[in-house]
C-alpha cells in the first residue's frame, strides 16, 4: 500500500515516517523534490509507476540524510538527474555517493522552479517556487506542526539566527501554497502562517 496523495492538481506528497518528499507534474515527465529516507525509495517507485511518466529529476532542498536517503536507490533504479545548490553538493555526494549532475544558482529556474537560496540550515538549503501553483517548497527552512509553523529546532541547524533571517525573507515571495518536508503541507495560507510565524520571533 502506498501513502500517496494529491495536495493540489499536479503536486503529490508521499510521507514516510516523520518526512515527505514531493512529485510534480511536468506534463510528459515527474520531478521530485528530496527523497526522503532509506525506505522511501520504494514509494517513490511504486509512485512514479502509477502517475506512469518518467522520473527526469530530483531536485535536493539541502543534504540531510532525511532528504537524500533513497537518492543511491532511486539513481540505480529510474536514473534522474540530481540537482542541488552548488553549496550543498560536497556534503550530497559524500553522504550518498551520488553525483550531483546540475549545480542550482540563486534565482535561476531549472524545471519550472525558481531556485531560492536560503542559507541557515545548511549553507546550501534551497527553496523552490513553482510560479505556476503559486506553490513553495521549503526543505527543512520551516516545519508545521498542528496547523502552526516553527522553526527547525535550532540544534539541528548550522546557524539559527541566519535560518530565522532566511523565514523573515520569505514574505518578499509571491506564494500561497507551502510544502514543507515536515508536518502537513499548508493550501492557500502558506503566506499568512509564514508572517504568523514571523510575528512571533519578536516574543522570542
Amino acid at each position: 500500500m502506498i501513502l500517496m496523495e494529491e495536495v493540489i492538481p499536479g503536486i503529490y506528497r508521499i510521507f514516510d515516517t516523520f518526512v515527505n518528499v514531493y512529485i510534480v507534474d511536468r506534463g510528459d515527465h515527474l520531478v521530485l523534490v528530496d527523497t526522503g529516507i532509506e525506505s522511501t525509495c520504494e514509494k517513490i517507485i511504486e509512485a512514479v509507476k502509477k502517475l506512469g511518466k518518467p522520473l527526469k529529476a530530483v531536485i535536493l532542498t539541502h543534504g540531510h540524510m532525511d532528504h537524500t536517503g533513497s537518492l543511491r536507490c532511486l539513481k540505480e533504479v529510474l536514473n534522474p538527474i540530481v540537482a542541488s545548490q552548488e553549496e550543498e553538493v560536497e556534503m550530497i555526494e559524500r553522504n550518498t555517493g551520488v553525483k550531483v549532475d546540475v549545480k542550482l544558482k540563486d534565482g535561476e529556474l531549472f524545471e519550472g522552479f525558481r531556485v531560492l537560496h536560503k542559507p541557515g540550515h545548511t549553507k546550501g538549503s534551497i527553496c523552490l517556487l513553482d510560479e505556476d501553483s503559486k506553490s513553495l517548497f521549503v526543505g527543512d527552512l520551516v516545519v508545521e506542526e498542528n496547523g502552526k509553523l516553527k522553526e527547525v529546532p535550532h540544534q539541528y541547524s548550522m546557524d539559527p539566527e541566519m535560518n530565522r533571517k532566511r523565514i523573515i525573507e520569505l514574505l518578499e515571495v509571491e506564494f500561497e501554497n507551502l510544502m514543507p518536508a515536515h508536518g502537513n503541507p499548508i493550501i492557500g495560507k502558506g503566506k499568512e502562517k509564514i508572517r504568523e510565524l514571523v510575528e512571533s520571533f519578536n516574543l522570542s
